[in-house]
């Protein structure tokens, strides 16, 4: 019933996904006074729903279903610390709005537009968290795959971050405060992963990654044996979840919403890895088995 339900994209499944996610957001919440500040997050997730459906449905991420939007709110219920509006947050919404332009590739029209506005967008989040720079040899990849090396295709994203880079250089240097700009480049690369052996932690790390591997493996071979732009997306996919998980290690937030930056890729290999099972009865297992798991989670933990 409920693969079947969330097997269709329909307006209504917008709206009990956006119902989830306030039960989710209640759970988080609970203890806080309701203010225009937690309204205003709401809103702020509204926008990033709207960018990531415009993303899947655009480049047929999944088929036409509402399992990868499902998996992205549920994720949001396993890190409820996820729904907080700081620099992590609107580092992810310049993410989404790179990988807009990453995953378009895949058509040839106005090329050089989403290569400059896809290295601006870049070059904003990078500003916020430079780890997210990372995320260039994704865009490079995207052009290997879609489009072909020209000087052209390899100096646009260039120029597209020099952009901002160079706004924020000069504010600084005329400022007297260069050390501002030169930080962004003291990259650590001896990460502190304690914090992810907390059991609140380490309990949904462990059952989420096992259902991604399982998807990746029911996944990949089919992918891989067809010579088609999914295939060329599924490799783009994958990589994602690997810089993003390089990322999400590297970044020093540990106020939990740095998780935000691999829950566009893990919803998408989760959403694919669902397919598979759509029309059998365990697909609805799996489902509710996730729901309770992720509400279980914020309550319990």
């Amino acid at each position: 019933m409920l693969a079947n339900f969330f097997g269709k994209s329909k307006p209504i499944n917008f709206i009990v996904l956006f119902g989830l996610f306030l039960g989710y957001f209640v759970l988080s919440v609970f203890s806080k006074e309701l203010s225009f500040i937690l309204v205003k997050e709401i809103a702020w997730f509204l926008v990033v729903f709207s960018v990531y459906n415009f993303i899947i449905a655009k480049n047929l991420l999944t088929y036409d279903n509402s399992f990868a939007f499902l998996f992205f709110v549920i994720l949001i219920g396993f890190f409820p610390d996820t729904i907080r509006i700081n620099n992590t947050f609107f580092a992810n919404l310049t993410v989404l709005l790179f990988l807009r332009k990453v995953y378009s590739l895949q058509s040839s029209k106005n090329v050089f537009h989403k290569l400059f506005d896809g290295g601006l967008w870049l070059g904003i989040s990078f500003l916020i968290e430079p780890y997210t720079g990372l995320l260039i040899l994704l865009l490079y990849l995207s052009i290997f795959l879609h489009q072909r090396f020209t000087y052209q295709t390899l100096l646009i994203p260039v120029i597209g971050i020099f952009g901002p880079l160079f706004l924020y250089f000069t504010y600084h240097f005329w400022y007297d405060k260069p050390e501002k700009f030169t930080s962004l480049f003291n990259w650590d690369f001896n990460p502190d992963l304690s914090m992810y052996l907390n059991q609140k932690l380490l309990i949904p790390i462990i059952f989420i990654s096992f259902f991604v591997i399982i998807s990746v493996l029911l996944k990949s071979p089919k992918a891989f044996s067809v010579k088609n732009k999914f295939r060329k997306n599924w490799i783009l996919i994958l990589t994602q979840l690997v810089i993003t998980t390089v990322i999400l290690i590297l970044v020093k937030d540990d106020s939990g919403s740095e998780f935000l930056y691999v829950f566009f890729p893990l919803s998408v290999v989760l959403a694919n890895g669902i397919e598979f099972f759509q029309k059998k009865w365990y697909a609805d297992i799996i489902i509710l088995l996730f729901l309770i798991a992720s509400f279980a989670m914020s309550v319990i933990l």
